[in-house]
Parts: C-alpha cells; structure tokens; sequence
C-alpha cells in the first residue's frame, strides 16, 4: 500500500526489500512523482537522491511509523533590522536578537547540515553562533571588523567551515566555528573599483575533490583554489575588463559532475566544465524576461537541479527563481504566479524535504512552496526589516 502526501508531490513509503541475494532490508523512501527521482530517507543525512528498485525483487509498503521531517523553520537575515525566525505554519515572525550585535546587518546564514539547531550568521561584526535553534547566540572568536558575507561548511567533515568576508578574505575553522584561522586574502588586480571593497559572495566546494574550491568576488569576478583555500588563481578568462560579467554575486558546484562550477552575475547564471579555464552563459533570455541574477544553489538532494535568484537589476521591482533540472542546459521560471515586487536575494531548499523551497526579496518578501512549485504561500516580514540578503530554512 502506498500513503499519498497531501503536503508534497511525493509518495511517502516505508519499504521492505528482499535483494536478489536474500538479504533483507528495510528503508524509507520519499518518490516525487513530478520528477520521476526517489530520495532514501535516513537519520543521519536526510534524503539523498537514489534509484528505486534497482535490484530488488519484492517490495512490500508500510507507510506507518516513517520518520518524516518536522516543522519547518525559516531564517531569514537583512541589512537592517537583522535576522528573523518563523515556523512555516504560523503567521508571525520573531525577531532573534539575543547575543547578537547591536543593529546587526545580517548577510549570511547557514545552517549545520548535522544538527538543525546550529546556526551561524554572518554579520558587520564577524560570525556568531547559536547552538539553540537561534534562542541565543554567541561571537565566534575571530578578530574584530570583519564583515562576514558567505558561510559555506565542508562537503565532508561538518566541523570545517569557511567564511568569506568583505575585502576578499578567506577564514578557516576545524573545530566547528569556535575558532577562526585567516587563510587567504583574494587578491584581483583587475578588479572593479566600487564605492565598497571587494567581497566575497559565495563560496563553492567540489565535494568529490574538496581541496578544489571557488569563490564569487564582488566586483573582482571568479576565483578558484586547488589546495583547499590556501592560494588562489583569478579565472576571469571571459570577464576582464566588463563590470556586468565581473559582478559576481554567488557560486556552487554541481555535484553530479564535480568539474561544472556555476556563477551568477548582473547577465545571469554561466558554467565551467574545466575548473574555471573557460565559462559558457547559459543563456537567460531563451528562458526568462529577467536575467540578472543575485545567485545561484544547487539543490542539496538532487545535483541536477539548480535554482537562480533574478531581477531586473539590483533596486528593480521585478523578481523570481529560475530553475533548471539538467544542470543549466534549459531553464523555467519556478515561482509561476507569484509576481515579487523586488529582485530576488537569496533561495533556500530544506534539506529533509526538497519539495520544500523558500526565497526572499531586497524588500523582505518571502515565499515559499512545499510541493515543488505547484502553489506558493506568502510570508512578509516586518516592515523595518529592509534590504533582505539571506535566507535559510530547515526541518525541527
């Protein structure tokens, strides 16, 4: 017997399996019938992409006692005003304030892919912790005046983080972000003169080569490192000299193929097969009326996917999230009918529950869908919370 999800495009099943050799086995397992993909469903990693089926020869369903996420929890960070919690299901948002700075600008946010209660945010005044679901925070010990714009943690080994920092400084923790090693200070000469020092967007890790990494310079374009972030080598092939191409606002890596390393920047999302030697654009206006882009993720669970965040330009009353399931060959607009009035900032995929997908707006519009799409829901902030620049959410 198979349990349809009211919640979520999927079939939701507990099934024991008989393998050709005999051996029993018992799994779970989440399908999405609207992609055709099946995620195992474990304890420690939350649903990892899979096949179905493959080598089995009997199946029996017990949809009863499956360990499905909880509520959902978005955390969403801004300029001003700070870093805001809300359970999906109710209609109001908290703001979290305790431990951290005063009027803290909020850029960056993530969260322990391990345990969902850790959670480090960026911020003017570098990275603070929280160890409580975001009740209460703590400053990480690293040297004052660091602005901290990206948090990306080791594809393997949680307690390894990077940070990336305004003035293209890179910081290193292996001791699960209670201590903090300067790295390496990204160096572009040709980088564009701002009103604002070169910063670091995005960080990108290859997970099968994790000493292979990226970053997204603002407005210094891409960088790549193949010694785990000690040195770095400018891969701007394509970019020198033209601001919209330098302006890079995110990166990730595409997982199914750990060479492709994708960047956003004010002409949309383009991909390298080669670590950066040579950068094709995906081509935007085949797909989409908008195409500057604020950035771009790979969704935790399936590597083909990819969600870009865009906008008419960087103050434009026009927003959405592209998606493409082919690793950036063809791209639909994902948020249909939903209209934002702002550029979109930041998208955010539940790791236990990929139908799951929230984006905020520079304006501090949040939506979100838990069926892949197929309908929204709208979750506002505060008006005071202006300038919106990241968001995260998980499963509690």
């Amino acid at each position: 017997m198979v349990h349809h999800s009211k919640e979520f495009a999927s079939i939701l099943v507990e099934a024991m399996a008989f393998h050709s050799t005999g051996k029993q086995v018992q799994e779970s397992w989440l399908y999405r019938r609207t992609h055709h993909t099946a995620y195992r469903l474990t304890r420690e990693a939350g649903l990892r992409k899979t096949t179905p089926f493959l080598g089995w020869s009997h199946w029996k369903f017990h949809p009863e006692g499956m360990d499905m996420p909880g509520k959902t929890l978005i955390y969403v960070g801004a300029e001003a005003d700070g870093l805001y919690r809300k359970e999906e299901s109710d209609g109001r948002w908290e703001k979290l304030a305790k431990g951290m700075p005063p009027s803290p600008q909020v850029r960056a946010i993530a969260i322990h892919p391990k345990d969902a209660k850790t959670i480090f945010v960026g911020t003017q005044r570098g990275v603070y912790r929280s160890k409580d679901g975001g009740d209460s925070f703590e400053r990480m010990n690293m040297a004052e005046g660091r602005h901290v714009w990206s948090i990306k943690f080791h594809p393997n080994d949680p307690n390894t983080i990077f940070l990336g920092t305004e003035g293209s400084e890179v910081f290193k923790s292996t001791d699960g972000g209670g201590n903090w090693d300067h790295l390496a200070t990204i160096i572009n000469q040709d980088s564009v003169q701002m009103a604002f020092a070169t910063r670091i967007l995005g960080i990108g890790i290859e997970a099968a080569n994790p000493d292979q990494m990226y970053a997204a310079l603002e407005v210094g374009g891409a960088a790549h490192s193949a010694d785990g972030g000690k040195t770095w080598t400018i891969v701007n092939k394509e970019f020198d000299g033209d601001v919209d191409l330098m302006d890079l606002h995110g990166v990730t890596v595409g997982a199914a193929d750990s060479s492709a390393v994708f960047i956003s920047n004010r002409t949309g999302v383009w991909r390298s097969r080669d670590r950066g030697a040579n950068w094709d654009n995906l081509n935007f206006e085949k797909f989409s009326d908008i195409q500057y882009s604020r950035g771009v993720e790979s969704s935790p669970s399936d590597p083909d996917t990819l969600y870009a965040c865009v906008g008419m330009n960087f103050g434009s009353e026009q927003g959405g999230v592209m998606r493409s399931v082919d690793q950036g060959d063809t791209w639909e607009r994902f948020d249909k009918g939903v209209n934002p009035a702002s550029t979109t900032f930041g998208v955010a995929v539940n790791e236990r529950a990929p139908e799951q997908v929230y984006f905020c707006t520079r304006k501090g519009e949040v939506f979100g869908t838990r069926d892949g799409g197929q309908t929204w829901s709208a979750h506002v902030l505060p008006e005071m919370a202006g300038s919106v620049k990241a968001i995260a959410c998980t499963s509690a």
